[in-house]
Formats: C-alpha cells, structure tokens, sequence
C-alpha cells in the first residue's frame, strides 16, 4: 500500500495534500499530511517499528490511557489549547487506534502540533530547566494514573540487576573472544554493582512506588512553544511502569554530557553540574509535591546510574561481537563503553556537589 492509501484508512477531516517525510525520531518512520482545508489540522502518519516493540497493540492502548489522561488534567488548566499541550491520536476508521497494512506493519496518526520548536541538545540551562519542567508536570498529570493499568512494552528495559546477570553471560561466553581487552572496564563495573542496584532494591522493598513513566527524556522529546516554553512531551512509545528515577536519570544522562555519547576523547566528557542542577530544578519544580523523600533521595542514584546502565548494555554488546547497536567500525562499542564509563565515573566524583543540588531543591 501506498502512503496515501494508508492515510486514507484514518478518519481525518478535510483534504489532504501531497504527503511529506516528516524528519526526526530514530525507531519510527514518520510523514506530515499537510491538509488543504484551513479549518482543520495537518497530520503526521507514523509507521510504528514493530521489531523494537514486539507489541504495538499493547504500545497503543498506552498510550490512548496516557493521553486520555493528560488532556483531562489539561483541559482544567488550558482549556484552549488542549491539543497543543498534549498528543491527539485519531483513530482509524475501524476505530482503533492504529491501522495495520497487509505487509504486517502498523500505522498511526497524530494531529500535527504547529508553531514548535525541538532541541535535539542544549547547553542552555533555560532550555534545560523548561523541558525538564515539562517532563515533571506530564509525571505529576499521571500521578494518580494506576500503574497496573499500564502494560510493558519492553520488560525490564531499566533493570539493573537483569542488565549485570546479562553482561556476566556475555563475559563467561567471551563470544567475541575481546574479554582480554576490556577486562578494566569490567573490574570498574563490577566494583560499582552494589551502589549501582541502590534503586533496584528500593523497589523491590516497595520503598519507592511503580509510577506511570516515560523511560526517554532526552530534550528532543519536549515540543517547545516560540518562546522557548515547554509545550509537549512526545514519543510516548516506551511508556510502561516504572520508577521516577528512570526518567530523571535518563534526562541526566542525555542533558549534562559535555561530550559525545560515543566521544573517542575522554577528556571532553564530564557531567556539567550547571546542567544538572537546571534539569534538577525543573523537574522538581513539577514534581516536589507528589514524590516521597525516598524518590527524592534515590535521584543522585539515578544520576549515576543511568550512564552506568548503558555503558554495561555497551559492554556487552563488545563482548558478543556487535549484535545490538549499529556500528562505525569494530570499536565503536569499546568506544561508547568508555565514554559512558568516565560519564558515570565523573559523576561519581561530583557526588557531594549532587547531593547538595538535590538537597537544596528537594
């Protein structure tokens, strides 16, 4: 099927004009549906990758509860921009909320939001404190979201313990036979597990509650308006059950590395504490109110943890011989693992200075 004829499947208003690749995203392939008919609003149509999330069907019923949610705690508060402050799913003519072709793969579409603005990264800490704020008021909106109405799209995505009894798979097999070269790395790793499963254990002992969480806030996934406010979280594929701290320490970790994730130059990369205490003031200005002192304790942990957790997925994924991520060369992932590693270990060494930010906040 066409593109068109896709399109023609959902129940849109007004006339559609010539389909446009809409750029941006990673997973999903994406087109904007400029509509002729000024009354009504443009589309963007979304091939949802079906090989990274095995269900999709699950992944909509998502983020349909999601959404139904956040428009009603909008509309109190913004009554008049409803479908800029928040994602609008139209359904297809069926009725569901996707539309799957003949080839097996599935479709959705979104009304367009105009007049956005989107930061793939910052070192203004004025766009860090207002797409962390944002981040923190969509969290606050589901706080009273129950958590087991929420499926998992990808199961144990953030679970530290699962992610180290894989990289400790990954070194007995040596699958790749490149154990011998990175054996400090793994010495650095190991040494670190037991702070590093500090949030784990907190949940386990049900210390800290299952939330409703996003599991992706790197900046890009907050639409802002032309002044440079916060207007809406997108990408909401990865929306399962989980803890606070996944999304804190996701946006830490994307936010407040001076280098590149796969920076060669170790050197470069370090943890910019004017960053974090912008994203830190952010997203505790949304969220101070509903989250328990353990929560807020257990934020420094995730600062860490979150480099630490995808420089093991790295790690491994060295170890196997490249069978996870898309490569450069042979040793882009030996790369990566290290840049993450001194990311986490600078953080490690800024420690004292998290606490007092996160303290002085909370």
């Amino acid at each position: 099927m066409t593109v068109d004829e896709i399109a023609a499947q959902f129940a849109l208003h007004g006339s559609m004009g010539k389909v446009e690749v809409h750029a941006g995203g990673h997973i999903n392939d994406s087109y904007r549906l400029p509509n002729n008919s000024g009354d009504h609003p443009d589309y963007l149509l979304q091939r949802v990758n079906h090989y990274v999330f095995k269900d999709v069907p699950l992944l909509m019923q998502n983020m349909v509860l999601v959404t139904d949610h956040v428009k009603a705690k909008i509309r109190n508060d913004y009554p008049d921009e409803v479908d800029r402050r928040s994602l609008t799913i139209i359904p297809a003519k069926d009725g569901l909320s996707y539309f799957k072709d003949p080839e097996g793969n599935f479709w959705r579409v979104l009304r367009f939001i105009e007049d956005h603005l989107v930061f793939e990264s910052t070192t203004d800490t004025a766009i860090a404190y207002e797409g962390a704020r944002t981040f923190g008021a969509f969290t606050s909106m589901l706080n009273d979201l129950d958590a087991g109405k929420v499926g998992t799209v990808i199961p144990d995505f953030h679970n530290m313990q699962w992610r180290l009894t894989q990289l400790r798979e990954s070194i007995r097999k040596d699958a790749a036979g490149r154990l011998k070269e990175v054996k400090k790395e793994v010495e650095y790793v190991e040494s670190r597990a037991k702070m590093m499963l500090t949030i784990h254990e907190l949940g386990e002992r049900g210390e800290i509650p299952l939330r409703v969480t996003h599991n992706d806030t790197k900046i890009s996934n907050v639409l802002f308006d032309q002044h440079k406010k916060g207007l809406c979280v997108i990408d909401l594929d990865t929306i399962q059950p989980g803890y606070v701290t996944s999304d804190f320490g996701d946006g830490i970790r994307t936010l407040t590395n001076t280098g590149e994730e796969d920076d060669a130059d170790l050197d470069r990369v370090s943890m910019d504490l004017d960053l974090f205490e912008a994203f830190a003031s952010g997203f505790l200005d949304s969220t101070r109110d509903i989250l328990s002192e353990t929560e807020k304790d257990a934020l420094v942990y995730a600062a860490l943890l979150f480099p630490y957790m995808q420089s093991v997925r790295f790690l491994m994924d060295y170890l196997d011989g490249d069978v996870y991520y898309k490569i450069k060369d042979e040793t882009h992932n030996l790369v990566r693992t290290r840049a993450q590693l001194k990311l986490t270990q600078d953080g490690e060494a800024k420690m004292e200075d998290l606490k007092r930010i996160i303290g002085k906040l909370a």
